[in-house]
């Protein structure tokens, strides 16, 4: 549902490949270029200053990537996942060549003949690798509810789980989220519910402490009952909304076997972290553990 991208910066030369950047990437996309931004921009600057444009068109993308390397601009189409942090090498294509040793991405897009990737004609003509699911539907255990989750994880720094019915005590789908939390460098995350939870730190003890990482912050709000009906994973990369919500659940030989997730907008997503810190904020709501 969420894909991070390669990007070469090379291409930056062109208005096509700039359009792509400015309208297909970010929240609302589910697609971020992951990139060193300030390395990134600095090669992408070279290319942009000796394309062939007119000088409107070449201004407007040495204006982008002038600001590329600050706030908002960085955190609307760009990321750097912890585990690729410390990764430094002459050039972009050195640079990707390491980074496919940690982990591949999910697409290349550049016109180099010596890597494997697609260019913007095969964007233009609908190729597999652009396209990006804005829906899922999956088995209700603990591996496959937390699968697509993954794929946001990744580009994610901080992770909110909200759903009402949602149980801390000897729950797989916390255990599964925070092996994965581990391992991708999350450094926050917070799970909302409905559900009274008493003995909390005594049910993180026994059940997750063994999993949780070192450099992870971890709390447990519970929230009134039925002030929220949805249930959502929101980052600061994206956001999803599940309308059967993230327990496992016995298989019965109905269509309610599966859970439907569905990525919303960072408008939608903002408004509920909002609503959910007002609450917090008010003492409406009850921070019952963190660590």
């Amino acid at each position: 549902m969420y894909k991070e991208v390669s990007f070469d910066p090379s291409c930056m030369g062109s208005m096509e490949y700039y359009g792509l950047v400015k309208q297909h990437f970010g929240y609302d996309h589910g697609r971020y270029i992951s990139a060193n931004i300030k390395a990134w921009a600095r090669e992408a600057m070279k290319c942009a200053i000796a394309a062939d444009l007119p000088p409107v068109k070449k201004q407007s993308i040495k204006n982008f990537l002038n600001k590329a390397s600050r706030s908002p601009v960085k955190k609307e189409y760009f990321v750097l996942p912890e585990d690729r942090k410390g990764v430094s090498e002459d050039g972009w294509l050195d640079w990707h060549a390491e980074q496919e040793k940690v982990r591949p991405f999910s697409f290349v897009i550049s016109e180099s003949d010596h890597i494997d990737s697609i260019t913007v004609d095969d964007i233009n003509s609908g190729c597999d690798d652009w396209q990006v699911s804005r829906s899922v539907s999956v088995e209700r255990n603990e591996k496959d509810l937390v699968a697509p989750l993954v794929s946001l994880m990744v580009i994610s720094s901080s992770l909110t789980l909200l759903d009402p019915y949602f149980v801390f005590s000897d729950n797989e789908v916390v255990s599964e989220l925070l092996v994965n939390a581990k391992t991708l460098g999350l450094s926050s995350v917070r799970f909302v519910t409905s559900m009274k939870t008493p003995g909390a730190e005594s049910i993180f003890n026994r059940c997750y402490k063994k999993n949780m990482p070192n450099n992870l912050s971890m709390s447990w709000i519970v929230v009134p009952d039925k002030y929220f009906h949805d249930r959502y994973v929101i980052t600061d990369a994206g956001a999803i909304r599940s309308g059967q919500g993230f327990m496992p659940a016995t298989k019965r030989g109905v269509h309610a076997d599966k859970a439907n997730y569905n990525s919303i907008s960072k408008v939608e997503a903002a408004g509920v972290i909002s609503e959910l810190d007002e609450l917090i904020k008010s003492g409406k709501a009850e921070v019952v553990f963190e660590v």
